[in-house]
């Protein structure tokens, strides 16, 4: 029993760290985006091209671990008993592949016919739909007080958005919007994403390490994620080129999007989508408070209750025990005063 309770420790500790890594990641990944899209540059790069490459990059790296675990003997057999030896084992991330490409391009649609605000909160429906979607595809039964955690995280979030468009005057594209439309596309990518993450949760929490199968999902997010590149920037690329408008700051963010990528893998196999959407969330209220210094943002009194209702979510969804035992301690309390004279 005392090495199970320390295994139990060592293993929340652990997630612990990696959600606490995914949410300043997260936070950091927004601000340093925001830089690089909203600077004044003559030559802007191409975000499908910087799609492409990261994914390049993340399974270079797969690699190079995979032979540094495995050795530079065993490294092709490895990869052949994973791959070509398996084919049913590598089909299994071929829909999770395919999905969060269908994700990313109802992401575009949306965003073509919402304005930045609504698409910030709607987003949120993530987390619900990864809830749902983890339910269904695991099994996994959610208390009711992480169900509260839940619907007070929507809010939340809800409200610092809010605030953030309060502040921020949006520009009106001159095309005609299809709102309705947009909203169904946001909506669809939620729920999408939140299937994508719990079917993917359950594959990486197996026996295969986290290298291989994000080499599996290589083989087929990276042939789509060229296809996808030449569909919406074809023609710009054929004539200026792949990496046009890449310099440092794009590199850096190519590489921090990568890392993110990695670290999202290991919390679904050592936490679960939905504390991963959860710091996420908590994200946004970080990288609100990184606009402060590099951006301007002005935080209001709106903000603030916003933030308080995240991170109350955040406590009650991750210690749902606790705060069931709080409610029953109290409430024969309550009776016993009643019984005493």
């Amino acid at each position: 029993q005392p090495d199970q309770k320390v295994d139990s420790r060592t293993a929340k500790m652990r997630k612990i760290i990696i959600l606490a890594w995914l949410c300043i990641h997260n936070a950091v990944l927004t601000l340093i985006m925001r830089y690089v899209r909203i600077r004044d540059v003559s030559e802007m790069f191409h975000p499908s091209v910087a799609v492409f490459m990261t994914e390049l990059l993340k399974v270079t790296i797969c690699l190079v671990m995979i032979m540094f675990e495995e050795g530079v003997g065993k490294f092709w057999l490895t990869l052949r008993a994973h791959t070509i030896t398996q084919p049913l084992d590598t089909l299994k991330v071929c829909l999770p592949a395919m999905l969060y490409v269908v994700q990313n391009t109802l992401s575009y649609i949306a965003v073509s016919h919402l304005e930045a605000a609504v698409v910030s909160i709607t987003s949120q429906t993530k987390i619900l739909a990864a809830a749902i979607c983890s339910i269904v595809v695991q099994g996994r039964s959610i208390s009711p007080s992480q169900w509260a955690a839940i619907v007070i995280l929507f809010c939340g979030v809800s409200v610092v958005q809010s605030s953030q468009s309060i502040t921020v005057v949006a520009e009106r594209a001159d095309r005609q919007q299809h709102p309705l439309f947009g909203a169904v596309c946001l909506v669809a990518a939620c729920f999408v994403s939140g299937y994508a993450g719990a079917y993917t949760e359950k594959i990486v929490k197996g026996h295969v390490s986290i290298w291989i199968r994000n080499t599996q999902m290589a083989i087929f997010s990276i042939p789509t994620c060229m296809l996808s590149m030449y569909m919406q920037d074809g023609d710009i690329i054929s004539a200026n080129g792949m990496l046009y408008g890449f310099d440092g700051v794009v590199w850096i963010t190519v590489v921090w999007y990568c890392i993110g990528g990695i670290s999202v893998a290991f919390c679904l196999k050592y936490a679960d989508v939905v504390s991963k959407d959860f710091t996420t969330s908590a994200a946004i209220i970080l990288s609100t408070i990184g606009s402060v210094y590099f951006f301007n943002f002005h935080i209001s009194i709106i903000f603030v209750i916003g933030a308080v209702l995240v991170m109350l979510a955040l406590f009650m969804y991750s210690s749902p025990d606790l705060v069931l035992e709080s409610i029953c301690r109290k409430r024969p309390n309550r009776v016993q005063a009643e019984k005493e004279p």
